[in-house]
This record gives structure tokens, C-alpha cells and sequence, in this order.
């Protein structure tokens, strides 16, 4: 499945973002928790869209229905290794 964010579709709140993304026919609710770990979301929408239909595609959804986003969802910075 590959989600896209609709637009106009977007609401932060004060430690996270909910968007509504779909694909075809089906919509789903996509919650960022503590985006403030994670920094600009709508600049990091096809990254954020490319997890939320991995989760999705593997199941993994939250109790209340929504996919969970969270910083450890996120790839890590690679470091310059030290010589």
C-alpha cells in the first residue's frame, strides 16, 4: 500500500501532527507523536508517508485505529566514523 497525504488534511496539536493519507479508496489517520523530536513534518512528508504504509502494510496499528509515528521510526543520521 502506498499512503499520500491529502492535502488540507493536516492538524498539529501541541506534541504531535495527525494526517489523513490515502490510498485509492482507503483513508487512513496517521498520528506523529512528539514531532517535536522529529522537526518539520510537512517537510519530511514522503518519509513519513513511506512508514505509515510500511506499519500499515505490516499491521501495525495503534488501539485507536491510527498509524503511530515516533521518533524511533525514523532513520538515524549516519556519524563520520572517527580515523
Amino acid at each position: 500500500m502506498t499512503l499520500v497525504t491529502l492535502p488540507n488534511k493536516i492538524v498539529r496539536n501541541s506534541h504531535h501532527t495527525v494526517l489523513v493519507m490515502r490510498d485509492g479508496s482507503t483513508c487512513q489517520a496517521v498520528c506523529v507523536v512528539n514531532d517535536g523530536r522529529i522537526g518539520d513534518v510537512c517537510s519530511k512528508l514522503g518519509l513519513i508517508e513511506s512508514i505509515a504504509s510500511s506499519k500499515l502494510d505490516h499491521g501495525e496499528v495503534a488501539f485507536d485505529g491510527r498509524v503511530w509515528i515516533t521518533h524511533s521510526d525514523m532513520p538515524r543520521p549516519l556519524h563520520a566514523s572517527r580515523h
